[in-house]
């Protein structure tokens, strides 16, 4: 138990009360720019979404992936946490500071715990909505299922979420070879995380023995039929279990777009949809009224 939440726990036994937004700064950095005001400790929440949001971004990807996304929520009235993780690998990757999310899967869920812990901490919310990108997505089922998370995750949303490994659009089964006949430099060309996320891999077997849902977690997975990187689309739909509210969500069917799989966490309409399922009644279904228009590649009918 850490010794912030022992003084907490102290203070509230002798009738005084610790503001838990003074809490000490994090220790993980962020690559959104300090204009975008998120990571605030004295954040409150003036809308629907009342849970603080926080963001996952996927492989080779950083917080900063999220500036599009970021001023839709606040708009909502809700409060952002969005930081890096996963920075730490012997790949050609890591020769770029500003990449990140290619260490090992393990160790960025453990990442990722800490960071949901932190934010659960200083806002003193019981629960947190978590938004994640391709390996983002991933680390909703890790932190709820490999990390005892659930009962602090009100609504898990996934733009691209590969939950159950990927094929890469073919390539899966070669790559295996590969990466069975030399792992190492597989990692270091590909990075550690990139070859966990192939189908088959050691780690996609541990996760795929586990639920992809937990109870009393309502889930929104957004996919598109353009996706060549996590495939088949199967790879990020959920399975509910009894007590989970679970929305598989196809842009195609849907909002009638494809945007590919890097262009999710800008694409309109698929943020229209993350924003849908942040707000979305507990079984309501997919809304096509809710998407919206812009820069999207719209599927020719």
């Amino acid at each position: 138990m850490s010794k912030r939440i022992v003084t907490a726990l102290v203070a509230a036994a002798l009738g005084f009360s610790i503001p838990v937004a003074h809490a000490g700064e994090p220790q993980w950095e962020s690559s959104v720019p300090a204009s975008f005001g998120i990571n605030d400790q004295s954040c409150v929440p003036s809308g629907e979404i009342a849970e603080p949001v926080v963001l996952l971004h996927g492989t080779y990807n950083n917080a900063g992936v999220w500036k599009d996304l970021i001023p839709l929520l606040q708009e909502e009235g809700a409060c952002v946490w969005a930081f890096d993780y996963g920075a730490e690998d012997v790949s050609l990757q890591n020769a770029s500071p500003s990449t990140k999310a290619i260490a090992d899967l393990d160790v960025a869920a453990n990442e990722i715990a800490e960071q949901v812990d932190y934010v659960r901490a200083v806002t003193g919310a019981e629960k947190v909505d978590l938004v994640g990108h391709s390996q983002g997505g991933t680390h909703i089922k890790t932190y709820t299922q490999m990390h005892g998370g659930a009962q602090h995750v009100a609504r898990a949303v996934a733009l691209g979420g590969n939950f159950h490994g990927t094929t890469l659009n073919g390539q899966g089964e070669g790559l295996s070879k590969f990466i069975g006949t030399a792992p190492r430099l597989a990692a270091f060309l590909a990075s550690t995380a990139g070859i966990q996320q192939v189908v088959g891999s050691e780690f996609m077997q541990r996760l795929n023995a586990l639920p992809d849902t937990a109870p009393g977690v309502s889930y929104t997975s957004i996919y598109s039929p353009a996706d060549k990187t996590v495939t088949p689309n199967s790879s990020s739909r959920l399975v509910a279990v009894d007590g989970a509210d679970v929305v598989n969500l196809d842009l195609g069917e849907v909002c009638g777009v494809a945007p590919r799989h890097d262009r999710l966490p800008a694409d309109k309409a698929a943020l229209s949809q993350a924003i849908f399922g942040l707000k979305r009644a507990p079984g309501q279904g997919p809304d096509p009224a809710t998407c919206a228009s812009g820069e999207s590649l719209v599927i020719n009918s």
